[in-house]
């Protein structure tokens, strides 16, 4: 078994410019060096490689046989080397590499679209992975490691001292109408003819936190007698607007996506029932595309979204 030899990428450098110019003063000048200082670490790299590297007659400078293979391969570890670090620079600044992120709707999801596809413009070497995940076990999935990040609303997640939250951007609540209900003749519906209503909802069985903040809101709005029935998909909201003739409250940015069994209407009340939706991931993931994606999405507010999906 051989020894070892210790060459470094310096050293592999020198010996290229030198074998390139076939003079070491001009190699020196190029490395900004002194020519004894590439003489010297020239003489080391033969030394470790246990074989001439150049043949030196009468001050005039060739590559040995040896030299000119040997010159081949160096110019192949330079340029590894340098993808290598150019690579893994990325990686670590989260230029590339691969981030999976869940929403809870396929809704949300594509309201967002316009950020993610400039994200992947601007990092192309980032791999995204898009899932929808229900509120009821989306902290799961973050803790699990399922899930690198999840947009959703944050109520639960503010308690869970093992998460990070981040704003994006305010919501606030409408209408979703079925075309044949009376609602859907009017412009604004005012709370007093949302009494006693069967009103259907997106909401997640067991985050008792966000439920309890939506009840407030709902009661500061006077629309405390809504019969509200909660639903674990915006999907399932749609099939029971449609199956029941019936509204849904649900975010704004819902109204780009219409049928023709479905209008939007705006409540019309003194206060907006609403949330902030946000990102949230575990304290403790490393990924470092996740400052990157998490600014990347971040909006001022609904009204300043771009609603051009496609």
């Amino acid at each position: 078994m051989g020894c070892a030899i210790f060459m470094d990428i310096r050293s592999l450098t020198y010996f290229v410019h030198a074998a390139k110019t076939l003079n070491f003063t001009q190699a020196a000048k190029e490395c900004y060096i002194s020519q004894t200082a590439i003489s010297l670490a020239i003489a080391k790299l033969e030394d470790e490689l246990g074989f001439l590297l150049f043949e030196r007659n009468n001050r005039v400078v060739g590559l040995t046989e040896a030299g000119k293979e040997f010159y081949n391969w160096a110019l192949q570890i330079l340029h590894s080397y340098d993808n290598a670090v150019k690579r893994c620079t990325n990686i670590a600044s989260g230029y590339s590499g691969d981030i999976a992120i869940a929403f809870a709707s396929f809704f949300d999801g594509l309201f967002f679209m316009p950020q993610l596809k400039d994200f992947k413009r601007r990092y192309p070497e980032v791999q995204i992975r898009i899932r929808t995940v229900s509120p009821n076990y989306m902290q799961e999935a973050l803790k699990s490691g399922e899930i690198d990040a999840a947009v959703c609303w944050p109520y639960d997640f503010l308690t869970d001292d093992d998460l990070t939250v981040y704003d994006l951007c305010n919501m606030n609540l409408i209408l979703a109408v079925n075309s044949q209900h009376p609602f859907a003749s009017m412009e604004r519906i005012p709370a007093e003819l949302m009494k006693n209503e069967t009103c259907f909802m997106l909401s997640a069985s067991n985050q008792k936190q966000t439920q309890k903040s939506l009840r407030k809101d709902l009661i500061r709005a006077g629309l405390s007698e809504l019969n509200i029935c909660e639903c674990s998909h915006s999907e399932e909201v749609f099939m029971q607007l449609e199956l029941n003739n019936s509204i849904a409250l649900v975010p704004d940015y819902f109204r780009s996506f219409t049928n023709n069994q479905v209008v939007y209407r705006e409540l019309d009340i003194d206060k907006n029932v609403g949330a902030v939706i946000t990102f949230c991931n575990l304290k403790s993931n490393k990924n470092p595309t996740l400052d990157l994606l998490r600014r990347s999405l971040r909006k001022q507010n609904i009204s300043d979204a771009d609603r051009t999906f496609f």
